[in-house]
């Protein structure tokens, strides 16, 4: 039997309160009066608001938005795909999604933790990627560039369409007492630690970490040995880095489907099949966040990798739209008006 999800939930009643003609479409507001009371369970509104934009974009569900953005309406029988047509894939394109990277469980890893993130209200994780740096000296970019950063914004409130406004009186609020209205987490990853690689493991985190908000030593296994846990613990107070454990052992990694199709799930299906599975243990809280951005830091890495120049660019164009956007809507975005 399907787990009682909220997807699952929402996909059973939207028959109930919508109809199959886009001329009727209603806005979001309406949408959520009419859905939540048939929902079993203390879900968020915000929660529920961004499933109708996700749900919508999905073609396997009862959820269709119109083509103007401008409403919801019933996705008709005939326009719903049924999942194992949405999934096929040619023997080719299957063979390529399995090799190189994606394979691997620190590449399994880095998807669980970003599609994970982006269930929190307002966090958007943007991977980086190490191997399209510049190439120096030998040792000289070792330590400097993190997995993912994860851009916060402490300023916005939902849409009737499932989106995120960013708030412009407390950005000209923010803005006028010098405090920035978002906020970058830069996270390590790690598949587990040991007795003996943490230290190096651990100081990796910070110093690929230091320019940025808040640090964070993501790892994918649970800390169960006591002194490896003391001793984490003891570096988070000290240096304020984060460390939390996902509950995700090596072998569970392996047996995940590989990281694009993690990457590429419906949101319904990775909270099913995989956010399910996790189960956090804060081993360091870290402390407070860094008032101010390391520039200096940033200035070196944006002239060493593209992904930190994007990252600011992308920043730079939600507080333009006063919208917050994920980077890959941002990026699509962006090529469009290259193209135009």
């Amino acid at each position: 039997m399907a787990k009682n999800t909220l997807w699952n939930q929402l996909n059973s009643a939207f028959p109930l309160v919508l109809l199959p003609d886009a001329s009727k479409a209603i806005n979001g507001t309406k949408l959520l009066e009419l859905v939540k009371p048939k929902l079993d369970g203390d879900f968020a509104e915000n929660a529920i608001r961004a499933y109708f934009s996700y749900m919508s974009k999905d073609p396997t569900t009862t959820l269709a938005k119109k083509s103007d953005g401008q409403g919801y309406y019933l996705r008709s029988e005939q326009d719903q795909q049924q999942p194992s047509n949405v999934l096929q894939v040619s023997p080719a394109a299957t063979a390529k999604a399995l090799s190189g990277r994606d394979e691997q469980p620190e590449e399994k890893f880095r998807a669980v933790f970003m599609r994970n993130s982006e269930l929190a209200s307002l966090q958007f994780p943007m991977r980086i990627d190490h191997t399209s740096a510049k190439k120096k000296e030998a040792g000289v970019n070792q330590w400097k560039f993190p997995d993912v950063v994860v851009l916060g914004w402490g300023v916005g409130k939902p849409t009737e369409e499932g989106g995120s406004k960013l708030d412009p009186i407390l950005l000209a609020v923010k803005s006028s007492l010098g405090e920035p209205p978002f906020s970058l987490q830069s996270i390590e990853l790690k598949v587990a630690l040991t007795l003996s690689t943490f230290r190096e493991n651990f100081f990796q985190c910070l110093s690929n970490s230091k320019w940025a908000h808040r640090s964070i030593l993501a790892v994918a296994a649970n800390v169960d040995d006591k002194t490896l846990r003391d001793e984490l613990e003891r570096l988070g107070a000290s240096y304020d880095v984060e460390i939390v454990s996902y509950g995700l052992s090596q072998e569970e990694l392996i047996k995940l489907p590989n990281a694009k199709e993690i990457r590429e799930m419906p949101i319904g299906d990775f909270e099913q099949q995989i956010a399910s599975k996790i189960t956090i243990g804060r081993i360091s809280t870290g402390g407070k966040d860094r008032t101010l951005l390391d520039w200096e830091a940033i200035d070196d890495l944006q002239s060493l990798s593209l992904d930190f120049k994007n990252l600011f660019e992308w920043i730079a164009y939600c507080l333009g739209e006063k919208k917050a956007f994920a980077f890959e809507d941002f990026s699509k975005i962006r090529e469009i008006k290259k193209k135009s």
